[in-house]
């Protein structure tokens, strides 16, 4: 029962010491003041802005990223469009050399508008064998005033 006593006490005494601490340190007690300091809003409002200012950023860098990408897409799409033009057509299959379709052996250039923007294609078909060709395709386009470019390489060989 002692015991008991001994650790009420103990227990009471720091109650009344942290209540008196608490106190001491006015976290207790009321204030008639209602409402927020000037420093308080000041700091608030740095704080928003902040926060808003970095959001912003990040949203700024996505919506370049998101016209970069497809700006990329649609090159790769008017590169590959030309490639398979010139895959799926039958007079280049013979591969026999320029007299069998010379308006391919040349090297091409087209432009497209997409997107607002103007995108220049070139095409370059060289022979590497007799019954072996390399076809590449460059686009070519401006972007935040920087030129961007793609180029993409196939080989195509006699059909059997």
């Amino acid at each position: 029962m002692e015991q008991e006593l001994g650790g009420g006490i103990l227990l009471d005494a720091m109650i009344k010491l942290w209540y008196t601490f608490l106190r001491d340190n006015k976290i207790m007690t009321k204030s008639n003041n209602k409402g927020f300091t000037y420093i308080e809003l000041v700091l608030a409002l740095a704080i928003i802005v902040f926060i808003v200012l970095a959001f912003s950023q990040l949203f700024l860098h996505s919506v370049i990223s998101v016209k970069n990408m497809e700006f990329q897409t649609l090159a790769y799409n008017f590169a590959g469009d030309k490639m398979e033009d010139i895959k799926n057509n039958e007079a280049f299959a013979g591969i026999g050399g320029p007299e069998w379709y010379p308006e391919i052996w040349i090297r091409q250039s087209d432009s497209q508008t997409m997107a607002g923007n103007t995108f220049t294609r070139n095409v370059t078909i060289s022979q590497l064998a007799s019954s072996l060709k390399r076809v590449d395709i460059e686009v070519s386009w401006m972007e935040g005033g920087q030129s961007k470019n793609i180029k993409i390489s196939s080989l195509i060989a006699d059909k059997w």
